[in-house]
């Protein structure tokens, strides 16, 4: 221990002496420590960090597989009637809930509210192992029909209620219907941990009370997602084992609804919450740490400098008794010192980096929330700084270990041409570098491209200068021809507003991550139940496509006569009419989407047009399918509004709340976005992976530029007296810069070359992130080659310029 602070005392008195070296040391190391560093803060706060619940691996995800997602393993969701038959029959789980997205509005309190909500089982809480802060959670007999309870988080107790600690057994009106408040969660509790947060939970008495047939008894109403908490000794695989038997059996028991999922499986609920965030977060920290490979590298470069410098003082050393391990402990210590102080400085920038991170992250990505820079990733800044220190410290210590100290002595201080090992191992550097470097720009070039391909996508609709408003009108208030009546008289008065070119509704919008699908028949193809198709639908007001700009291929719009009297339409898109009419005229053919309540039969309805299709779940997802009723004939929801205006479509959004005020001040409006909105979150995933490789790229090329230069820089010092008697004896000042080019672009090929392999191998990890683009795309490859080809060039440049201006008679008089 004793001989270990010796030798850091020596280390911080060499570093003292030489604080150009040290400063450019610990900045190089700063930098990619620092990136590798937040990018882990990302990583460790998504993918690594249990759920803050208690024994959070035996959470699980059970979801039903319909027949292509047993080859995709893509889970579905899951009726009521599946979910207590599931809940009855299992056997590996101590408990298991069910959970679906809604929204209440709140009035009584202030302003009215549209609250983001969830509608769960009564095992809800237990099943997370959370208690609530006041209060109680959910039992058993909050599921019976009319039974009205609902537990508040903290943030909404805090802001509605002033954190009434007497809060608890109050009624609340949500919806003009008086609820119960039986708990208020803990203050960090959220679940599902997604943007944006519930406000309240509710029982699933709401779905049982329906006046028509209750959603609680619609078999083929598929909606939930189920959480449940494995047995102790239980794994997943016979957790799975007990699913699938129980889907195969209701299939069999119910082909109707049921076939079409015979199996099911179960996921651990932190894999199912990340889904396909963790394959792109893994690739952007392999990219992190090629930075990283690429800084260790430069800093071995400038590390073997400054040996070839020291080689008296370690020959001194050496001759008076040092041993081996002695000098490479002292040359280690240093660089581990230099690596500490470069990891201090990257933990700063990794918070000034993180920061920024964050405001390229998709939103929708989970956990978010809990993104910091934590004791753990203290704990990983420090790993990797000790690890680093240790890595680009090796290779120097060994050569000046094996120092021959009596021919280092006899050298002195002379400027003189080092072996050769010295340069090769300089020279393998800057390859490595390169290498790496080139693997890097290839992933931001192909991304790139991939980026701008994903902006030229044309999503099928023009989203420019359209505002969309959601809206939520009360069931008790307004019944089905109210709810109709309210979005006419709306749309009608919102069409009068100067700046509003035209007005309507739907839901659910193109690229809003709301879905609805039906299963349907069509007349002439019989079929059993259970086989039928099922395809995404929306539903729509007149004039909703020429405000969308979705153009009307054939037969016509919906009209304001296509009401609740009048016979039963439909309107499908272009790939509907490919998929399901190909080579027939659909216009007049008639198809029965399965929209009934179980009690009355959903009427045939008549094709009377076809639209052109849209991107409906993601920018870059295949245009899928899809058909539209009209509002007075399928009465189930309330559409978003949908005004395209002449200018700034957020300048209307005062207008049209003074308009919605007027009608009925209790009604709320929610989710106020652009349709432009819609499409850059769209796009949000490919940019942040764009935006992110395409910064580590460029310091990656920054970085192999510096050690290039470092390396010729260094070559010409050592060869001065070779320069200088080349020119002496008559050599040409070009031949000296061709000497110097030659060198250096010759490193920056092999390096090329090198990386052009190694791309062709890690490119395809790229694959599920690339849009439009192969994973071996020449264009990128020679485009990236060519770049950095020219950059070497330039790095090459300076030092070929100094070599070639020596004074030869100065040169040899010095030396």
């Amino acid at each position: 221990m004793l001989s270990l602070l010796q030798d850091l005392r020596f280390a911080i008195r060499q570093l003292r002496k030489n604080p150009g070296f040290a400063l450019t040391t610990t900045l190089t190391l700063a930098l990619g420590i620092g990136a590798t560093t937040a990018m882990f803060s990302l990583i460790n706060g998504v993918l690594l960090r249990p759920l803050p619940f208690p024994d959070p691996d035996r959470l699980m995800m059970i979801a039903p597989l319909d027949e292509s997602a047993v080859k995709t393993g893509i889970p579905s969701t899951i009726s009521y009637p599946d979910f207590f038959d599931w809940r009855a029959r299992s056997h590996s789980f101590d408990a298991m809930a069910s959970y679906h997205h809604d929204s209440h509005t709140l009035t009584g309190s202030g302003t009215p509210q549209n609250l983001e909500s969830q509608t769960v089982s009564s095992d809800f809480f237990r099943v997370l192992g959370v208690n609530p802060m006041l209060g109680r959670g959910f039992v058993m007999e909050d599921e019976k029909p009319g039974t009205h309870v609902v537990v508040l988080s903290y943030a909404l107790w805090q802001s509605a209620f002033g954190s009434d600690q007497s809060i608890v057994g109050r009624n609340i009106t949500l919806d003009n219907t008086s609820y119960t408040v039986i708990g208020v969660a803990p203050k960090q509790f959220m679940f599902p941990m997604l943007k944006p947060a519930p406000a309240l939970w509710t029982s699933l008495a709401d779905d049982a009370a329906d006046h028509k047939e209750p959603l609680t008894a619609q078999r083929g109403a598929e909606l939930l997602t189920l959480v449940a908490r494995l047995k102790p000794g239980v794994s997943v695989a016979q957790a799975k084992a007990d699913v699938s038997l129980i889907a195969r059996n209701l299939s069999q028991q119910y082909p109707d609804t049921n076939k079409r999922t015979p199996d099911a499986t179960v996921v651990p609920e932190l894999e199912n919450l990340v889904g396909d965030t963790r394959s792109a977060l893994r690739v952007l920290f392999a990219a992190v740490m090629f930075l990283l490979l690429i800084a260790c590298a430069n800093v071995a470069g400038l590390m073997l400098t400054r040996a070839s410098r020291r080689r008296s003082e370690i020959a001194v050393r050496a001759a008076m008794g040092a041993s081996r391990v002695q000098i490479i402990r002292q040359v280690l210590v240093e660089s581990v010192l230099l690596a500490i102080c470069g990891g201090g400085l990257g933990v700063i920038f990794s918070v000034l980096l993180l920061n920024s991170i964050l405001r390229f992250v998709p939103q929708q990505l989970p956990r978010l929330h809990q993104v910091a820079v934590d004791g753990w990733v203290l704990a990983f800044a420090a790993g990797v700084s000790i690890v680093t220190g240790v890595l680009f410290g090796a290779l120097p210590a060994w050569r000046m270990s094996r120092l021959d100290p009596s021919t280092a002595l006899r050298e002195g201080t002379r400027t003189m041409t080092t072996g050769r090992g010295q340069h090769r191992a300089h020279n393998i550097l800057v390859v490595a570098e390169t290498a790496i470097g080139l693997v890097l720009l290839v992933g931001a070039g192909l991304l790139i491209r991939s980026f701008i391909q994903v902006l030229n996508v044309d999503p099928g609709f023009d989203p420019h200068h359209v505002l969309t408003v959601s809206i939520e009108l009360p069931d008790n208030q307004y019944p089905s021809l109210k709810r109709v009546q309210f979005q006419e008289e709306l749309l009608a008065r919102l069409s009068t507003l100067p700046g509003v070119e035209s007005a309507s509704s739907g839901y659910p919008l193109p690229l809003s991550n709301h879905n609805i699908g039906i299963g349907f028949s069509i007349e002439g193809r019989p079929m059993a139940k259970g086989d039928e198709p099922a395809e995404p639908v929306s539903i729509v007001t007149p004039g909703f496509f020429h405000t969308m700009r979705i153009p009307v291929i054939a037969g016509r719009d919906f009209l304001a006569s296509d009401d609740s009297k009048a016979p039963a339409v439909v309107i499908i898109d272009q790939a509907f009419a490919s998929k399901y009419f190909p080579g027939e005229n659909p216009i007049g053919k008639r198809m029965k989407p399965g929209l009934g309540d179980g009690i009355t039969d959903e009427p045939v309805r008549e094709i009377i047009g076809v639209v052109g299709s849209v991107k409906r779940k993601g920018i870059t997802r295949e245009t899928e399918a899809q058909f539209y009723l009209p509002l007075p004939q399928a009465i189930i929801l309330s559409p978003a509004i949908v005004v395209r205006t002449s200018g700034d479509p957020l300048a209307m959004l005062g207008p049209v709340r003074d308009q919605i005020s007027q009608m009925d001040s209790n009604v709320p409006i929610y989710r106020v976005n652009t349709l432009e909105d819609y499409v850059a979150l769209s796009a949000a995933q490919p940019r942040f992976q764009t935006v992110l490789i395409t910064f580590f790229a460029a310091m990656a090329l920054l970085l192999s530029a510096i050690g290039l230069y470092a390396v010729l820089a260094y070559m010409v010092a050592q060869r001065t007296l070779e320069i200088g008697l080349r020119l002496a004896l008559g050599a040409q000042r070009e031949s000296v810069v061709g000497l110097i080019l030659r060198r250096g672009l010759l490193l920056a090929a092999t390096g090329i070359a090198i990386g052009i392999v190694a791309s062709m191998i890690f490119t395809r990890f790229l694959a599920e992130m690339l849009y439009g683009v192969k994973p071996l795309d020449p264009l990128t490859f020679v485009a990236v080659s060519a770049v950095l080809m020219l950059v070497s060039l330039i790095a090459s440049s300076a030092p070929a310029y100094r070599a070639a201006r020596l004074d030869p008679m100065k040169t040899l008089r010095e030396q």
